[in-house]
């Protein structure tokens, strides 16, 4: 029993060792089947390479996509801000106008309100 299973693995071997030796040598597939498949074997590198350049395509598109909409966000921020501040100007400048043409004698007070506080006398 021992001398079979000596001659299976012997001869398993051997079959691995002549397999690793064609792949090392390129013989895996032989010049015949490229030379019998020609046009097909070309058309599926071209479709490969095809393949290949649509998705780079379509990855750096979706980088760029990703990119612009950060830039779109930081501009409506900046919008808003700005839009902020203008309104704020546009309120004052508004009532002063207002103010002014009603003869009232009111304006803008250029130092902050003086803190009143309330000690009860004893």
């Amino acid at each position: 029993m021992s001398k079979k299973f000596s001659k299976i693995t012997h001869q398993s071997g051997q079959h691995i060792s002549k397999a690793t030796e064609r792949l090392a040598q390129g013989r895996v597939v032989s010049s015949h089947f490229f030379r019998k498949y020609m046009v097909q074997t070309v058309l599926v590198v071209v479709l490969l390479m095809i393949y290949i350049a649509n998705r780079y395509d379509c990855v750096t598109g979706m980088e760029k996509i990703t990119r612009l909409r950060t830039q779109y966000q930081v501009v409506r921020t900046q919008l808003q801000r700005e839009r902020s501040t203008y309104m704020t100007s546009i309120r004052e400048s508004a009532i002063q106008q207002k103010a002014d043409s009603l003869g009232l004698g009111l304006a803008v007070q250029q130092q902050p309100p003086y803190k009143l506080t309330y000690t009860p006398a004893q």
